[in-house]
């Protein structure tokens, strides 16, 4: 289990949910049903929640005639907080968020297993820039030293080569464009 798991496992899921709507949105300001709602929280419990963050100095109060409004306190416990709890992406999902940009990617796949230093991808797509796709492969082994052997295929060649058996095995489609 990672170390953002554990720690979350000692929150209150609600209490967390309501708490990350502040700790990404730093700068944010919200009134209550907008917490309520975003959070997905009820009205009562998102009272009782903000009420303990403020006492506790992770949220503060602002009120505007007889509007109030409530944002992250920007101090040394609400930075720990964030640290804890940030979302870090994983190497794949950067790749993937890079390489799904791309003009005419339509799918990306994983191909065989992953491994914790390796990982086989497809990019499928029609005139896809393959140089661009493996500049970022050769950033990826570079900063993370992590593997991924890429393939970049049009789809009519993906199609091709999966019915002459070609990608025997597990196929997990990481990312594919809206139609």
């Amino acid at each position: 289990m990672s170390p953002k798991n554990i720690i979350e496992e000692f929150f209150d899921p609600k209490m967390l949910s309501i708490l990350k709507l502040f700790l990404f949105d730093e700068e944010g300001q919200f009134y209550l049903r907008e917490i309520s709602k975003k959070a997905r929280v009820p009205v009562a419990t998102t009272f009782r929640i903000i009420k303990k963050l403020k006492d506790m100095g992770v949220i503060e109060e602002t009120v505007i005639k007889k509007t109030k409004l409530y944002s992250l306190s920007h101090n040394k416990n609400t930075k720990m907080l964030s640290e804890l709890l940030e979302e870090k992406k994983t190497v794949i999902e950067e790749f993937i968020e890079y390489v799904s940009k791309l003009e005419g990617v339509e799918m990306i796949v994983r191909h065989g297993e992953e491994s914790k230093d390796k990982t086989n991808i497809i990019v499928i797509g029609s005139n896809i820039d393959a140089r661009v796709v493996k500049e970022k492969v050769g950033d990826i082994k570079k900063n993370y030293n992590f593997n991924i052997i890429e393939l970049v295929l049009d789809p009519v060649q993906f199609n091709q080569m999966s019915s002459m058996g070609l990608f025997p095995g597990k196929k997990v489609i990481l990312w594919e464009a809206l139609r």
